[in-house]
């Protein structure tokens, strides 16, 4: 008798987590970066060989949502070997070599994956874009040092703020 509120509950969580999604991932979308943020971002102290590897500067790696997502930031600085990062069809994840973890992009079947990807291949060097990964049970914690992976293409030395 009470699985029909409990579903109506659970349904209505399931609604509610995707709409604060969406809106988030609307906002940080329409984002521009002020000139003094992207001067910081030449400043960065995170690893170089993404640069050379993905064509990226990291702005940097963030947790959010209680410890639950960490937010990854990034500028385009060369398109053509950043355009596999924005592929919607390449696997991006983080690796955590301290817990053994692979910690990927959360799915929603509404929206899709929670990171900006590419529209009619044009990738723009004047905007800071953002992927966001999933971190079960808050196990990465400030400090920690973590690999970005975009499929075989591995970018080692990204620090936790």
């Amino acid at each position: 008798m009470n699985a029909q509120p409990d579903r109506l509950i659970r349904a209505t969580r399931q609604w509610a987590t995707a709409a604060l999604l969406v809106a988030a991932a609307l906002q940080l979308s329409a984002c521009a970066t002020p000139p003094e943020v992207a001067t910081r971002l030449a400043d960065s102290s995170q690893p170089p060989e993404a640069e050379a590897k993905l064509g990226i500067r990291i702005a940097g790696l963030h947790l959010s949502a209680h410890g639950y997502v960490l937010d990854l930031r990034y500028r385009v600085v060369d398109k053509e070997k950043a355009a596999p990062l924005l592929n919607s069809k390449k696997k991006v994840y983080l690796l955590d070599e301290a817990h053994s973890a692979k910690l990927g992009v959360p799915e929603s079947p509404i929206i899709g994956g929670m990171r900006q990807t590419s529209r009619n291949n044009v990738i723009y060097t004047d905007r800071d874009y953002f992927i966001l990964f999933v971190n079960p049970g808050r196990a990465v914690r400030p400090g920690d040092v973590l690999k970005l992976a975009v499929d075989d293409t591995t970018v080692g030395e990204l620090k936790v703020q």
